[in-house]
């Protein structure tokens, strides 16, 4: 058996025991214990031996916990824990992502605004910044972070890079699928949350398209282990407020959509985490990947009744059909698309 020794920091410990406890990390690696993703010799070992690189892409808060670490001049354990994950990064040659996270601040807007490319200059500094120093800040030893001078960064290049598209792809379709659950959890006071989930299924089947973290999503929200903090919109909210919770909660399986995007196209020398302190959301993407690897054999009696997984999986027989999907006759989907966007914020009232 060959054995590999790496040396760490004196520190490391600290910071891996911060991380583990706030827990942040999601993945779909064959581990066999939840602590071994915070393992940094295991990263080492893959790159060396195998070849294989990591990347963490970052949610929008881990990436705002990392620039206010440097901005806010009152700081706090979030943002500690924040710089704690940067630290690990650097001892572990991992890599980080933050484009989902600056998309979603930019929210599509055709003018990309100087403060978000002053953001990213700000975020490539603090990453490149002294690893013992930044471990100081991240075990409360210092208050302050010190910046080496900024990489360059073409600023027009960025822009028009990010201002490029309308949509990256899927978002639209998946803000149909965020209406669509929203309706049903308000305005179909009748169905039981049980007909809603096969009712939503059915829909999805019949009259638009299948998501598997759509659909884990709403299992999420309508199952056996009912978590409400997944729905941001409220009727008792101004139209402005609930328009805003919507694109957020469309933001959020975007980035779960994101990950399975990755995980099913990446190459095979590379590998992907996410970040993310969102726990309703962290709970559907682990049951989506549950379900991604286990197939016909992962058990969902933790979620739903018996009949209702039954359910769920003559779903899934049907999806591999055209049996009775009424949109294989849509002819211009995104006209169709927008229609159905049309007639859902017609109802919700946004």
């Amino acid at each position: 058996m060959e054995f590999v020794v790496y040396q760490f920091p004196s520190y490391a410990g600290q910071v891996i025991n911060r991380l583990i406890e706030e827990d942040w990390l999601i993945h779909s690696l064959p581990l066999n214990d939840k602590e071994e993703i915070y393992n940094p010799s295991a990263y080492l070992y893959n790159l060396e031996m195998e070849g294989i690189e990591y990347t963490i892409h970052l949610d929008l808060n881990i990436y705002q916990y990392i620039l206010s670490a440097f901005k806010k001049p009152k700081k706090n354990d979030l943002h500690r824990s924040a710089i704690a994950l940067v630290v690990f990064a650097k001892f572990t040659n991992i890599k980080f992502d933050p484009s989902i996270a600056i998309y979603e601040k930019l929210n599509y807007k055709n003018q990309c605004p100087d403060d978000l490319v002053d953001d990213l200059v700000l975020f490539r500094q603090i990453d490149n910044s002294d690893m013992d120093l930044l471990a100081q800040f991240a075990l409360g030893y210092k208050d302050t972070i010190e910046l080496p001078a900024p990489t360059h960064l073409d600023r027009s290049l960025f822009k028009s890079q990010l201002t490029k598209y309308r949509r990256l792809k899927k978002w639209d379709t998946l803000y149909v699928l965020v209406l669509k659950i929203t309706e049903l959890y308000f305005c179909d006071k009748g169905l039981s949350d049980e007909s809603k989930l096969e009712h939503f299924w059915c829909w999805c089947h019949e009259e638009f398209l299948f998501s598997l973290v759509a659909t884990c999503f709403a299992i999420k929200l309508f199952g056996k282990q009912s978590n409400s903090k997944l729905m941001k919109y409220s009727p008792k909210l101004s139209a402005e407020k609930n328009k805003k919770h919507l694109v957020n909660m469309t933001w959020d399986l975007f980035l779960l959509d994101k990950f399975f995007e990755n995980w099913v196209n990446k190459p095979e020398q590379e590998e992907f985490v996410y970040a993310t302190n969102d726990k309703p959301l962290r709970a559907v993407l682990e049951i989506a990947i549950e379900v991604q690897s286990g197939g016909y054999e992962v058990d969902l009696s933790k979620d739903l009744r018996k009949p209702l997984i039954e359910s769920f999986f003559n779903m899934f027989e049907l999806v591999m059909t055209e049996q009775g999907r009424h949109i294989t006759s849509v002819t211009d989907f995104k006209s169709f698309r927008d229609g159905i966007i049309n007639d859902y914020e017609t109802l919700l009232r946004v």
